[in-house]
Parts: structure tokens; sequence; C-alpha cells
């Protein structure tokens, strides 16, 4: 129930291996796990927020905030599980901030593109954009509550289906298997995105980006899933 969690993920990954360097830190402090995830969640917030504007230092500035976020995420986690503070309250906590966060990343991203062009099209990608996130993190939640059992592995998916086409189970299926685990639109891989399209200052072009990006993702994982379920 204490352990780490695995993450699967890349970007978890990556992030999980700085969390837990400056976990330590915190463990001699008094610090509690909901503290931290308020203390993360108000850089997360501010960082969001950040994005509306149109000068390159506050994109910067947004961009570094939105990392700080997206670390001290999952050092909340490591204080909880070392200190034995695990609670539903703080897990709906984290929750509560990590949803909130990416609902303001793309308000913010989609206005602030908007009055630098005034081109209603880019208000358009932002509702197309907050729908597809969402869509996303919904089928993640059944992958890790009601189908979790239910889903077969991915040797048993490319097994049963071998017959039905091998060339697409020997080659296509796994690359789709890998790119929903690592790459698709998942919250940690939002925000690292954002914060690098903020650091490069091309709000304009990572909004298309990340709309299309998304519908991909939506699509790879919604087909996925429904082979490995079926």
């Amino acid at each position: 129930m204490h352990k780490i969690p695995l993450r699967e993920n890349f970007f978890e990954g990556v992030y999980s291996l700085i969390s837990s360097s400056l976990s330590p830190f915190f463990l001699k402090t008094s610090v509690t796990p909901n503290q931290m995830t308020v203390a993360s969640g108000i850089f997360g917030v501010i960082g969001s927020i950040m994005l509306i504007s149109e000068s390159y230092l506050n994109l910067i500035i947004a961009a570094i905030f939105l990392q700080i976020y997206t670390i001290l995420d999952l050092v909340d986690g490591d204080i909880a599980r070392a200190k034995n503070m695990q609670s539903n309250f703080g897990m709906w906590l984290d929750i509560f901030f990590d949803k909130l966060i990416d609902f303001l990343i793309i308000i913010s991203l989609t206005l602030g593109v908007y009055f630098k062009t005034d081109e209603p099209l880019f208000l358009i990608y932002g509702i197309c954009l907050m729908g597809l996130v969402f869509s996303i993190q919904f089928i993640m939640v059944l992958n890790d509550t009601y189908f979790k059992d239910k889903r077969s592995s991915t040797k048993e998916f490319i097994d049963k289906n071998v017959e039905i086409n091998k060339i697409m189970v020997k080659f296509v299926s796994p690359i789709f298997i890998f790119f929903r685990k690592h790459l698709s639109m998942q919250h940690t891989t939002f925000t690292f995105l954002v914060s690098v399209i903020a650091a490069i200052g091309q709000n304009k072009n990572g909004l298309i980006f990340l709309t299309f990006y998304s519908l991909f993702s939506l699509m790879v994982s919604s087909v996925i899933n429904f082979y490995q379920i079926k």
C-alpha cells in the first residue's frame, strides 16, 4: 500500500526520479503531504494563469512554475508513504489540483493566443483541446479502476490477434501500445509539453499542436483499449 507506484509512463518515471531525490529533504521537516499538495498546486495555478501573458519573460516563469508544480506533485506522495499519512482526502486534493491546473492551462493558453491574434478559430482549438484532454484522462481513470482486471496484457493481446493480421500485430500494435503508455497526452506529459511550448514562446503553434496531438492520443488509446478489453 505504501510502496512507490510503478511509473510506466516515461515522463512520470523521469519526474519520479527527481522527486525522490528531493523528498529526503522534506522528510526532515514537519511538512505534511497535504501542505505539499497545496504548495505545489499554488505553483501550478500561478504558472497556468501566467500563460495568458504575451510577455516572453512571463512565459518562461510560467514554464518554470509548471515544472516545479509537476515535481512537487510527486513529492507529496513520497512524504505520505514515508510518514504513513496516506488518506482519501489527500488523494482527492491531489486529483483536484491536477484537474484544476489542466483546466487553467487550457483556458489561459487559449485566451492568451486569442488576445494576441484576435482570431476566433483559436477559441475553437481551445474548446476541442479541453474535450480531448479530459476524454483521455477519463479513459485513464477507467483503465486504473473498472477495466484494470479486465484488460489483456500486451503479450496476450498480440498472441490472441496474431492470426487476424500478422503485419499489424507484429509492427503496428506494439508501436501504438508504446505510444499509449509513454507518449499519449497524460497529465505529466501534458504539463511537460506545455512548459516546453511556453519556454520557446510558441503558444500559438503549440495550441494547434496540442489539439491534434491530443486527438491522435485519444484515437490510439481508444483503439488499443477496445482491442485489449475485447
